[in-house]
């Protein structure tokens, strides 16, 4: 257990620093499969814990900015979001409660194949990091289905679909990146926040003792991960980040025989 842990806060921080993920860590679910030998049901609860504190960190240290935001995009984000998360997380949840391994397992095992083409081939330009132009109709869009998605998705597998979400907001909606990370922190927050409460009272065989273990497990990895992550940050080249980023991507895919084998 101790060597699985060490391992999975090395691997899983030295990845996000090199790709700048500061929550959706998807490759922590993986390392719990494949590490912690946790079945994908186990794997998935205490991967909720680790977004969630993810997402909540990244709102503390920007409440200063969220604090400026015009009102209405306020109550988008602080009531509209927790209103569509609170459902869809649920739906996700019952899905995810009365799946058996093998549905769980086939998209995992799709997300790491879609997760790492997206990493081999989309690769953003300076210029698409402060996009000023977005398209009237995908910003709706996403304002809309966004949480939808990202809620159902947190529910049923953990994940938020962030890295498949912006591609499509940057390249499709030429939205502003700032903008789309922060509204999909928002959502993950929400989202994780309630699927931890809805697995907890909906699961098969949810106890007080699981949910302590869980919570205590994804709080531990979480801060070993942001903390390795930060030391990363330190020593990482910002110029091997392409290809880096590559590499990882190929791992994902590569990650994706090892997800399926679990059929």
């Amino acid at each position: 257990m101790i060597l699985a842990f060490v391992l999975t806060i090395l691997i899983v921080g030295v990845v996000t620093a090199g790709l700048t993920i500061k929550f959706d860590r998807f490759f922590a679910i993986l390392m719990l499969m494949f590490l912690f030998k946790y079945s994908v049901f186990d794997a998935v609860n205490v991967f909720l814990w680790i977004i969630m504190l993810g997402a909540l960190m990244i709102l503390l240290d920007n409440k200063e900015k969220i604090a400026g935001l015009p009102k209405q995009m306020k109550i988008k984000m602080f009531v509209m979001i927790p209103a569509f998360t609170i459902i869809t997380s649920f739906l996700g949840t019952m899905l995810f409660t009365s799946s058996s391994k093998t549905p769980l397992i086939i998209v995992l095992g799709i997300l790491a194949i879609l997760y790492g083409l997206r990493l081999i081939i989309i690769h953003f330009k300076p210029e698409e990091m402060d996009l000023q132009n977005a398209n009237p109709a995908i910003v709706k869009f996403c304002g809309l289905f966004g949480p939808i998605l990202s809620g159902f998705s947190i529910g049923f597998i953990g994940t938020s679909l962030k890295p498949l979400k912006i591609p499509f907001a940057i390249r499709i909606g030429k939205m502003n990146m700032k903008q789309v990370y922060l509204g999909n922190t928002v959502t993950t927050f929400f989202a994780s926040s309630f699927a931890i409460m809805w697995h907890y009272f909906l699961g098969k065989t949810s106890t007080p003792e699981i949910f302590y273990q869980q919570l205590l497990l994804g709080a531990a990895l979480w801060t070993g991960i942001h903390y390795m992550s930060e030391i990363t940050n330190l020593l990482f080249s910002h110029k091997w980040k392409k290809l880096f980023q590559i590499v990882i991507g190929a791992a994902l895919v590569l990650a994706s025989i090892k997800v399926f084998m679990l059929l």
